[in-house]
């Protein structure tokens, strides 16, 4: 009875400890240390500091392999892949944001992207509307405002524009890997990086969007819209 006992405890040990090492992420996120000019970064790969020095950051964003931090006037982003720092200058940032591939700055009428798989950053031209938000997703980028919506495509490095809604129309918008979404109370317009083109289904009335892989499903009162784009083909059902 007691060797059942000990075979049984022994093998539940097993299995817990299955789980937890499951559970452990494969990488540690970037750590930040930012004094009055200084910016430290903990590189979990080389296990020392990153030293940025005199640089005055006013706002910075962590996530997974990068770091991004911005001035007045710059932006920087460390790469832990590549154990980099590379710059944005001359670009006056308020707000930031971080994919697992992209880092992303903007200010009312300008963005500038770090794409990490170029190790490049590309800068969007003047945007003649201002810009009130962002979605990143490991595949795409989308910025909205009041006038319409700009979508950097990766494949093309291109910064793409839409003024298809009214001005202050627009509700919400959200960014997948190949497909993303704005919309306002009655139409949605969908970007699709397959065939690098925009999508627009009108008078629907969306009230949600759920991106995954290759699919948009927009949800309404009574329907549910559904995009595919391997096939660029609309289907819908009754909710």
């Amino acid at each position: 009875m007691n060797a059942r006992k000990r075979v049984s405890f022994g093998a539940l040990a097993i299995f817990l400890a299955g789980l937890l090492v499951g559970t452990v992420p494969a990488f540690a996120e970037v750590q930040v240390f930012i004094d009055a000019y200084t910016v430290r970064v903990h590189d979990p790969v080389l296990k020392r500091q990153s030293i940025l020095n005199n640089f005055r950051t006013s706002g910075y964003r962590v996530h997974n392999h990068l770091a991004l931090v911005w001035s007045e006037d710059a932006a920087w982003v460390y790469d832990v892949r590549t154990q980099q720092w590379l710059s944005e200058s001359d670009f006056r940032t308020l707000l930031g944001a971080l994919s697992d591939e992209y880092a992303l700055v903007w200010n009312e009428n300008e963005a500038a992207i770090f794409d990490a798989k170029n190790q490049r950053w590309l800068r969007s031209d003047y945007i003649p509307w201002k810009l009130t938000g962002a979605s990143l997703s490991r595949g795409m980028t989308i910025l909205t405002g009041e006038e319409g919506l700009v979508v950097y495509d990766p494949v093309l490095g291109k910064w793409l524009f839409s003024q298809f809604f009214p001005f202050g129309a627009l509700k919400k918008a959200q960014a997948g890997d190949v497909l993303a979404a704005a919309w306002s109370d009655p139409d949605l317009v969908l970007y699709d990086m397959t065939i690098h083109q925009w999508v627009v289904k009108e008078g629907i009335s969306p009230q949600a969007c759920i991106i995954d892989g290759y699919k948009a499903s927009i949800f309404t009162a009574d329907t549910v819209y559904t995009y595919d784009a391997v096939s660029h083909r609309w289907s819908q059902k009754s909710r």
